[in-house]
């Protein structure tokens, strides 16, 4: 019984963030988000009183698939560029395959207020300032390039990708025309660069 109802809270979730995901937070509905996850009204309420309740859920479920990619990229030793190369490509290739993830960080530009250390963006962009004081204490960085001026850069081309994929939906990258992350961040990285440009994104430091 206990994992029939977790099966259900589960599909209940996915289910509500393909709603929240297409629709947004007031375009949502319950009925099709019982009918998503194949369980009737009286399931739903049972797991989650509020279409608010939902809401959080969701978020809550999109952080925790953001939380262990970007420990990954912050807990290794690589160069300092490299590897926010590869976590800023990581970043948008996760809000492309994960429909939760995305439908979080919509929530937290259309969905009920939430406290700040609750959202998304309090997970990667501290790792972004972080992984540029490093690079600036190795000398990556050139001089008119402030690791604070450039987090600002940085963070507003990841979130300007959050938007642009959630309004087209999620689709392969580097596919008619389309640069891929890599290529993106690759030149913006080197533009920043004082020592050359930096090594291949996408993977994880070991």
């Amino acid at each position: 019984m206990q994992q029939r109802a977790a099966r259900t809270q589960e599909a209940l979730i996915h289910a509500a963030a393909v709603e929240f995901d297409r629709r947004g937070y007031e375009g949502a509905s319950l009925a099709r988000i019982s009918k998503g996850a194949q369980a009737s009204m009286g399931a739903l309420t049972f797991h989650f009183r509020t279409k608010g309740d939902l809401a959080r859920a969701v978020r809550a479920q999109g952080r925790a698939a953001l939380v262990p990619v970007v420990r990954g990229f912050t807990g290794g030793t690589g160069a300092p560029l490299e590897t926010l190369a590869g976590l800023t490509a990581a970043l948008v290739r996760l809000m492309e395959r994960d429909v939760v993830v995305r439908a979080a960080v919509r929530l937290e530009r259309d969905g009920p207020r939430e406290a700040a250390e609750h959202e998304l963006s309090g997970e990667w962009v501290p790792a972004l300032r972080m992984l540029l004081e490093r690079a600036a204490e190795a000398g990556q960085l050139r001089p008119d390039a402030p690791p604070v001026t450039v987090a600002a850069l940085l963070t507003w081309l990841v979130e300007g990708s959050w938007v642009e994929i959630g309004r087209a939906g999620p689709g392969p990258c580097g596919t008619a025309g389309r640069a891929t992350p890599e290529d993106v961040w690759d030149l913006v990285l080197y533009g920043v660069s004082g020592t050359g440009r930096p090594g291949p994104a996408g993977e994880a430091p070991r």
